[in-house]
């Protein structure tokens, strides 16, 4: 999730693009030292390729990184990587998704050409798409991608898809029987559930995702109704789902559900359950590589490696949606909604829309 403060901090940025291109309009398109690179690889047998990579990577030696997969979950993702490729030494800084996308802009505005890749979340790299800052990546990975996620799959080769995650809506079966629980997103309007029910601050890929599975009319008729029916907002997906699960309220609105899911798994007696019925939102979590990426060889190895079994069994094994491997919990008839990115000026839109109606309403 990219920050709306994002958009107004690069706007002298994004405005020094436009005015470049104002000069030079095929500037944009032209490819960067690394995306030839990556264009001539990608016309090499399979091999051939891989062997050109990892000779460039033990040149290289180091790649450096943001990984939003957070403490034991992502070092145990890099530990896959660095077991495979022990000569490349991986510098990581762990942050959040949002904070990736902003630190690579900051850098990127600087002229300083510090970071290879970050894994975000694909909604959040709007600014980053915008900016031209990403590299295109042709790579034989993502056919490994299963064909019910093929919608997470760039056809620009901007982002290599590795995981996906969920918004969905889930219910404390204690305070909500099954029969009584909402079955669809305008289900939260009634009346039954006024002041039952929260969400957190609006998020960039929350809204994207409602305005990708609803569309421009329906949402902004489903933003009215859930603002005149008190939602409650609270920080933080997981302390919001303990609070619900300890009677705080009944029900959530854009939780994930691998937590809870888990949970329940391990103890039938664990009062969560998600609403399948209603339409899940699903974006990909992704690698995306800077197009001046300083070890271009080693973080095409990492963006590649994301997608082998290695990869995808660190994910599974701690319910995270895999790509190119069976979900650990997702069921297969559950109505999935993917969706990738939208233009930053519909973005701000949706952000307005939500504050206009529901704001930053804190629980009192």
């Amino acid at each position: 999730m990219v920050r709306r403060s994002l958009f107004t901090a690069a706007g002298l940025a994004a405005a020094a693009v436009l005015a470049v291109g104002l000069f030079a309009p095929a500037l944009a398109q032209d490819l960067s030292a690394n995306e030839k690179l990556y264009a001539e690889l990608a016309k090499l047998p399979a091999k051939e390729r891989e062997a050109r990579l990892v000779a460039g990577a033990k040149k290289e030696g180091r790649l450096d990184m943001i990984h939003s997969l957070r403490r034991k979950l992502g070092r145990d993702h890099i530990a896959g990587f660095t077991k495979k490729y022990p000569f490349i030494e991986v510098k990581n800084s762990d942050m959040g998704s949002q904070d990736a996308a902003e630190r690579l802009v900051a850098e990127e505005t600087a002229g300083r050409h510090l970071t290879d890749l970050v894994s975000i979340g694909v909604p959040d790299a709007t600014v980053l798409i915008e900016q031209n800052r990403i590299a295109r990546y042709p790579t034989p990975a993502v056919k490994n991608v299963l064909a019910k996620y093929k919608g997470f799959v760039d056809p620009k080769n901007r982002w290599v898809p590795y995981y996906w995650s969920e918004y969905g809506i889930s219910h404390n079966t204690k305070l909500v029987g099954a029969a009584d629980a909402p079955k669809t997103w305008f289900d939260l309007c009634k009346p039954q559930y006024k002041g039952k029910f929260s969400f957190d601050p609006p998020t960039t890929r929350f809204l994207v995702g409602l305005y990708e599975m609803m569309g421009e009319s329906k949402m902004k008729e489903w933003v009215e109704c859930i603002g005149k029916n008190d939602p409650i907002i609270q920080r933080g997906h997981t302390a919001r789902l303990k609070l619900m699960l300890r009677g705080d309220h009944a029900i959530q609105g854009g939780n994930y559900f691998y937590r809870g899911s888990q949970m329940a798994k391990k103890n039938p007696k664990v009062p969560f359950r998600a609403v399948y019925s209603a339409g899940v939102l699903g974006f990909a979590g992704s690698i995306v590589i800077n197009r001046n990426a300083p070890h271009p060889h080693a973080a095409a190895l990492f963006a590649d490696y994301a997608l082998t079994e290695a990869s995808q069994k660190v994910l599974r094994k701690a319910w995270r949606g895999t790509v190119a491997m069976k979900h650990a919990y997702f069921p297969e008839d559950a109505k999935l909604v993917t969706y990738n990115y939208i233009d930053s000026k519909i973005v701000n839109k949706l952000h307005d829309l939500w504050g206009k109606n529901i704001g930053r309403k804190a629980k009192k």
